[in-house]
């Protein structure tokens, strides 16, 4: 991977300014990767909205990346999704679910373990992990633990999605860590990643934090064979607060422009 691939998407964000609340218009949305994926934690566009599928959703059960680790440290479960996944322009099926907070997109069963548990600092970054997927959703990539009493690992597919997109109505998967801890940090994370399958938006929403609240995690998306991505936030690159979300949306899927413009003589453009 040449440099200027590797650092574009840090690039752009760091480039761009834009407040983390909002009225809903295209100003909001941050210009992502070369791909043209844009990125917003503005409340106009990607409002929080909670969702728990904690007791209701189907229980992933993971297995271990290797021998010298259990499951529930460093492993993944695998899951047919109800629906493909349109992801940097390719169909997807089949999801990884790693114990380390991301979840790779899969062409055949076993080809990512879950093991990575280093998170790099920028994206797209090529894996850690032996057997690993580059093609990622990174919803709190750090090492994470999810050995703790009340800690669940599940998912949920939607035919009408509980969480609108913002893009009409449509079928959504979700995935949930509820109740799991980063090594060395106090307190437990709930953190849910929903994709949309007509518009291939992706959402991430923190409805608990521990308390580095993101310092070390890396948040954001990577193409297959890391030849793209887009950093959100990657130890500590923004603030991460309870109870928020980031959006992110394919660019043949944008929101709406709810801005309102009117030119000097008061008519809109």
């Amino acid at each position: 991977m040449n440099a200027f691939a590797r650092f574009l998407a840090p690039a752009a964000l760091l480039a761009a300014t834009a407040a983390q609340a909002g009225g809903g218009g295209r100003d909001d949305l941050l210009q992502g990767d070369a791909y043209g994926h844009r990125v917003s934690a503005a409340a106009g566009v990607c409002a929080y909205q909670a969702i728990d599928i904690s007791t209701s959703g189907q229980v992933l059960s993971p297995i271990a990346a290797n021998g010298s680790v259990t499951a529930l440290d460093d492993g993944a479960a695998e899951l047919d999704l109800a629906e493909p996944f349109a992801f940097y322009g390719a169909s997807w099926q089949r999801i990884a679910v790693s114990t380390n907070g991301y979840v790779a997109f899969i062409a055949e069963p076993g080809q990512d373990d879950g093991g990575d548990f280093n998170n790099d600092p920028y994206l797209p970054s090529l894996p850690d992990n032996a057997r690993a997927a580059a093609a990622r959703v990174l919803a709190y990539h750090d090492e994470l633990d999810g050995e703790g009493a009340g800690a669940t690992l599940r998912s949920a597919y939607f035919s009408s999605c509980p969480r609108p997109s913002g893009l009409g109505d449509e079928a959504c998967s979700v995935v949930q860590w509820k109740n799991w801890s980063r090594s060395g940090s106090s307190g437990a994370l709930d953190v849910v990643l929903i994709i949309y399958h007509a518009s291939s938006a992706i959402a991430l929403q923190y409805a608990a934090l521990d308390a580095s609240a993101g310092s070390s995690a890396c948040i954001g998306i990577q193409a297959d064979g890391a030849v793209d991505g887009l950093s959100w936030s990657c130890n500590g690159g923004r603030a991460l607060a309870a109870a928020s979300a980031v959006c992110l949306f394919d660019p043949a899927h944008l929101p709406p422009d709810g801005n309102d413009r009117l030119f000097a003589n008061g008519f809109e453009p």
